[in-house]
């Protein structure tokens, strides 16, 4: 979905298919969201806006829910730099299933426990976790339970999920603002080696 307006920014979402809540993937997907884009140090921050200045924000997440997920990335760029802004972002992708590596994987851990561990401090917080486990899962689960299953994932885990995500489903756009220039979505699936609509 495409809808050209005369704005200072361009708004860009980019989405894929993600993953359930019940999947073995599901704190997979929240590692790579967060080291694609989940703050200042992650990749698509450092390389799209700080050492290229193509957008005044980015930032990858995903969001899980009973029988599917979607991850997605989003982008405020100006206009004169929404033809540059996709392959880049493309490129960050299509890195990511290969060359994630131990420190990167490290410090999402590290990220994902301290927002763990945090939620611990807000009642509010905690009461909406533990909500959210009883009626997904049927019971609450010890926070030790969850850092084990942060702490036993791989890189080669995370790769493998980077690839299968990127290209395993046709993956959607929606932008608003001035789109001259701006990548086509069919470019964009075959750059990625994504399933196309015949």
């Amino acid at each position: 979905v495409r809808e050209p307006r005369d704005l200072m920014e361009t708004q860009i979402m980019l989405g894929f298919e993600g993953v359930p809540y019940s999947s073995p993937d599901f704190h997979t997907a929240q590692i790579l969201a967060s080291i694609l884009g989940g703050g200042m140090s992650s990749r698509l921050f450092q390389e799209v806006r700080e050492r290229r200045g193509l957008c005044y924000s980015i930032y990858a997440f995903h969001w899980s829910f009973a029988d599917t997920g979607t991850f997605g990335v989003h982008a405020a760029t100006g206009p004169e730099d929404v033809n540059e802004l996709m392959p880049v972002v493309i490129g960050e992708l299509e890195r990511a299933a290969h060359d994630i590596g131990e420190k990167e994987l490290a410090r999402a851990r590290a990220q994902l426990r301290a927002g763990l561990l945090m939620t611990l401090e807000s009642p509010s917080a905690r009461a909406g976790q533990i909500a959210r486990q009883l009626l997904l899962f049927g019971r609450v689960i010890p926070t030790q339970e969850l850092v084990e299953k942060i702490e036993s994932i791989s890189a080669n885990d995370i790769r493998d999920l980077a690839e299968r995500t990127f290209t395993a489903s046709r993956p959607t756009l929606a932008a608003v603002g001035a789109l001259n220039g701006m990548m086509e979505h069919a470019e964009i699936a075959k750059r990625l080696g994504a399933k196309v609509d015949a």
